[in-house]
């Protein structure tokens, strides 16, 4: 079943490679399902000011946040972005979190399938231990599953937080 998903080395702006996930269209379809029942059990527990890939959340919504908070007295401003995050996500940590929502084996074995699919560069299938695929339609959920614990962490530690997906400001 790995071969669902096929992947493209591409080349970024800077020279390096990305790997780029291109789902079937069986596996598109059943990702959104995937996607539409579990996401609802994650968002709610986001963080507010977490705007990335979620629905009715928008990256006008992160600058206003900025802006407001400027406006009231905040006069530094850190702006991070996370150098290829969606290629080093560990999987058995990003698992962990999924699993402290979601017990249905099928649902869990289906995103280790998509998270492990492997890679296809010069003819050859490579193994996948870290990362998600950009380009799969869980992939910007699952992005947002493992940096919720960044985003109350930073709350915890006194840090206001405006995330648009993997830039923090």
């Amino acid at each position: 079943m790995r071969h669902n998903q096929y992947y493209a080395i591409i080349r970024k702006s800077d020279g390096s490679k990305r790997p780029l996930g291109i789902p079937t269209v069986r596996d598109r379809v059943v990702q959104q399902a995937v996607r539409q029942v579990i996401e609802p059990l994650f968002d709610r527990n986001f963080y507010q000011h977490s705007y990335g890939f979620r629905k009715g959340h928008s990256q006008h919504q992160a600058l206003d946040v900025v802006k407001r908070a400027r406006e009231s007295g905040y006069v530094y401003v850190v702006d991070l972005d996370i150098q290829s995050y969606f290629d080093n996500i560990p999987h058995d940590l990003l698992m962990e979190k999924v699993k402290l929502k979601i017990a249905e084996g099928r649902i869990l074995d289906l995103i280790e399938m998509w998270l492990k699919a492997g890679v296809m560069e010069d003819d050859q299938l490579h193994d996948t231990y870290q990362g998600s695929p950009q380009g799969g339609v869980i992939s910007p959920l699952l992005a947002n599953i493992y940096l919720n614990t960044f985003d109350w962490g930073m709350i915890k530690q006194g840090f206001p937080v405006v995330r648009y997906t993997d830039d923090i400001k």
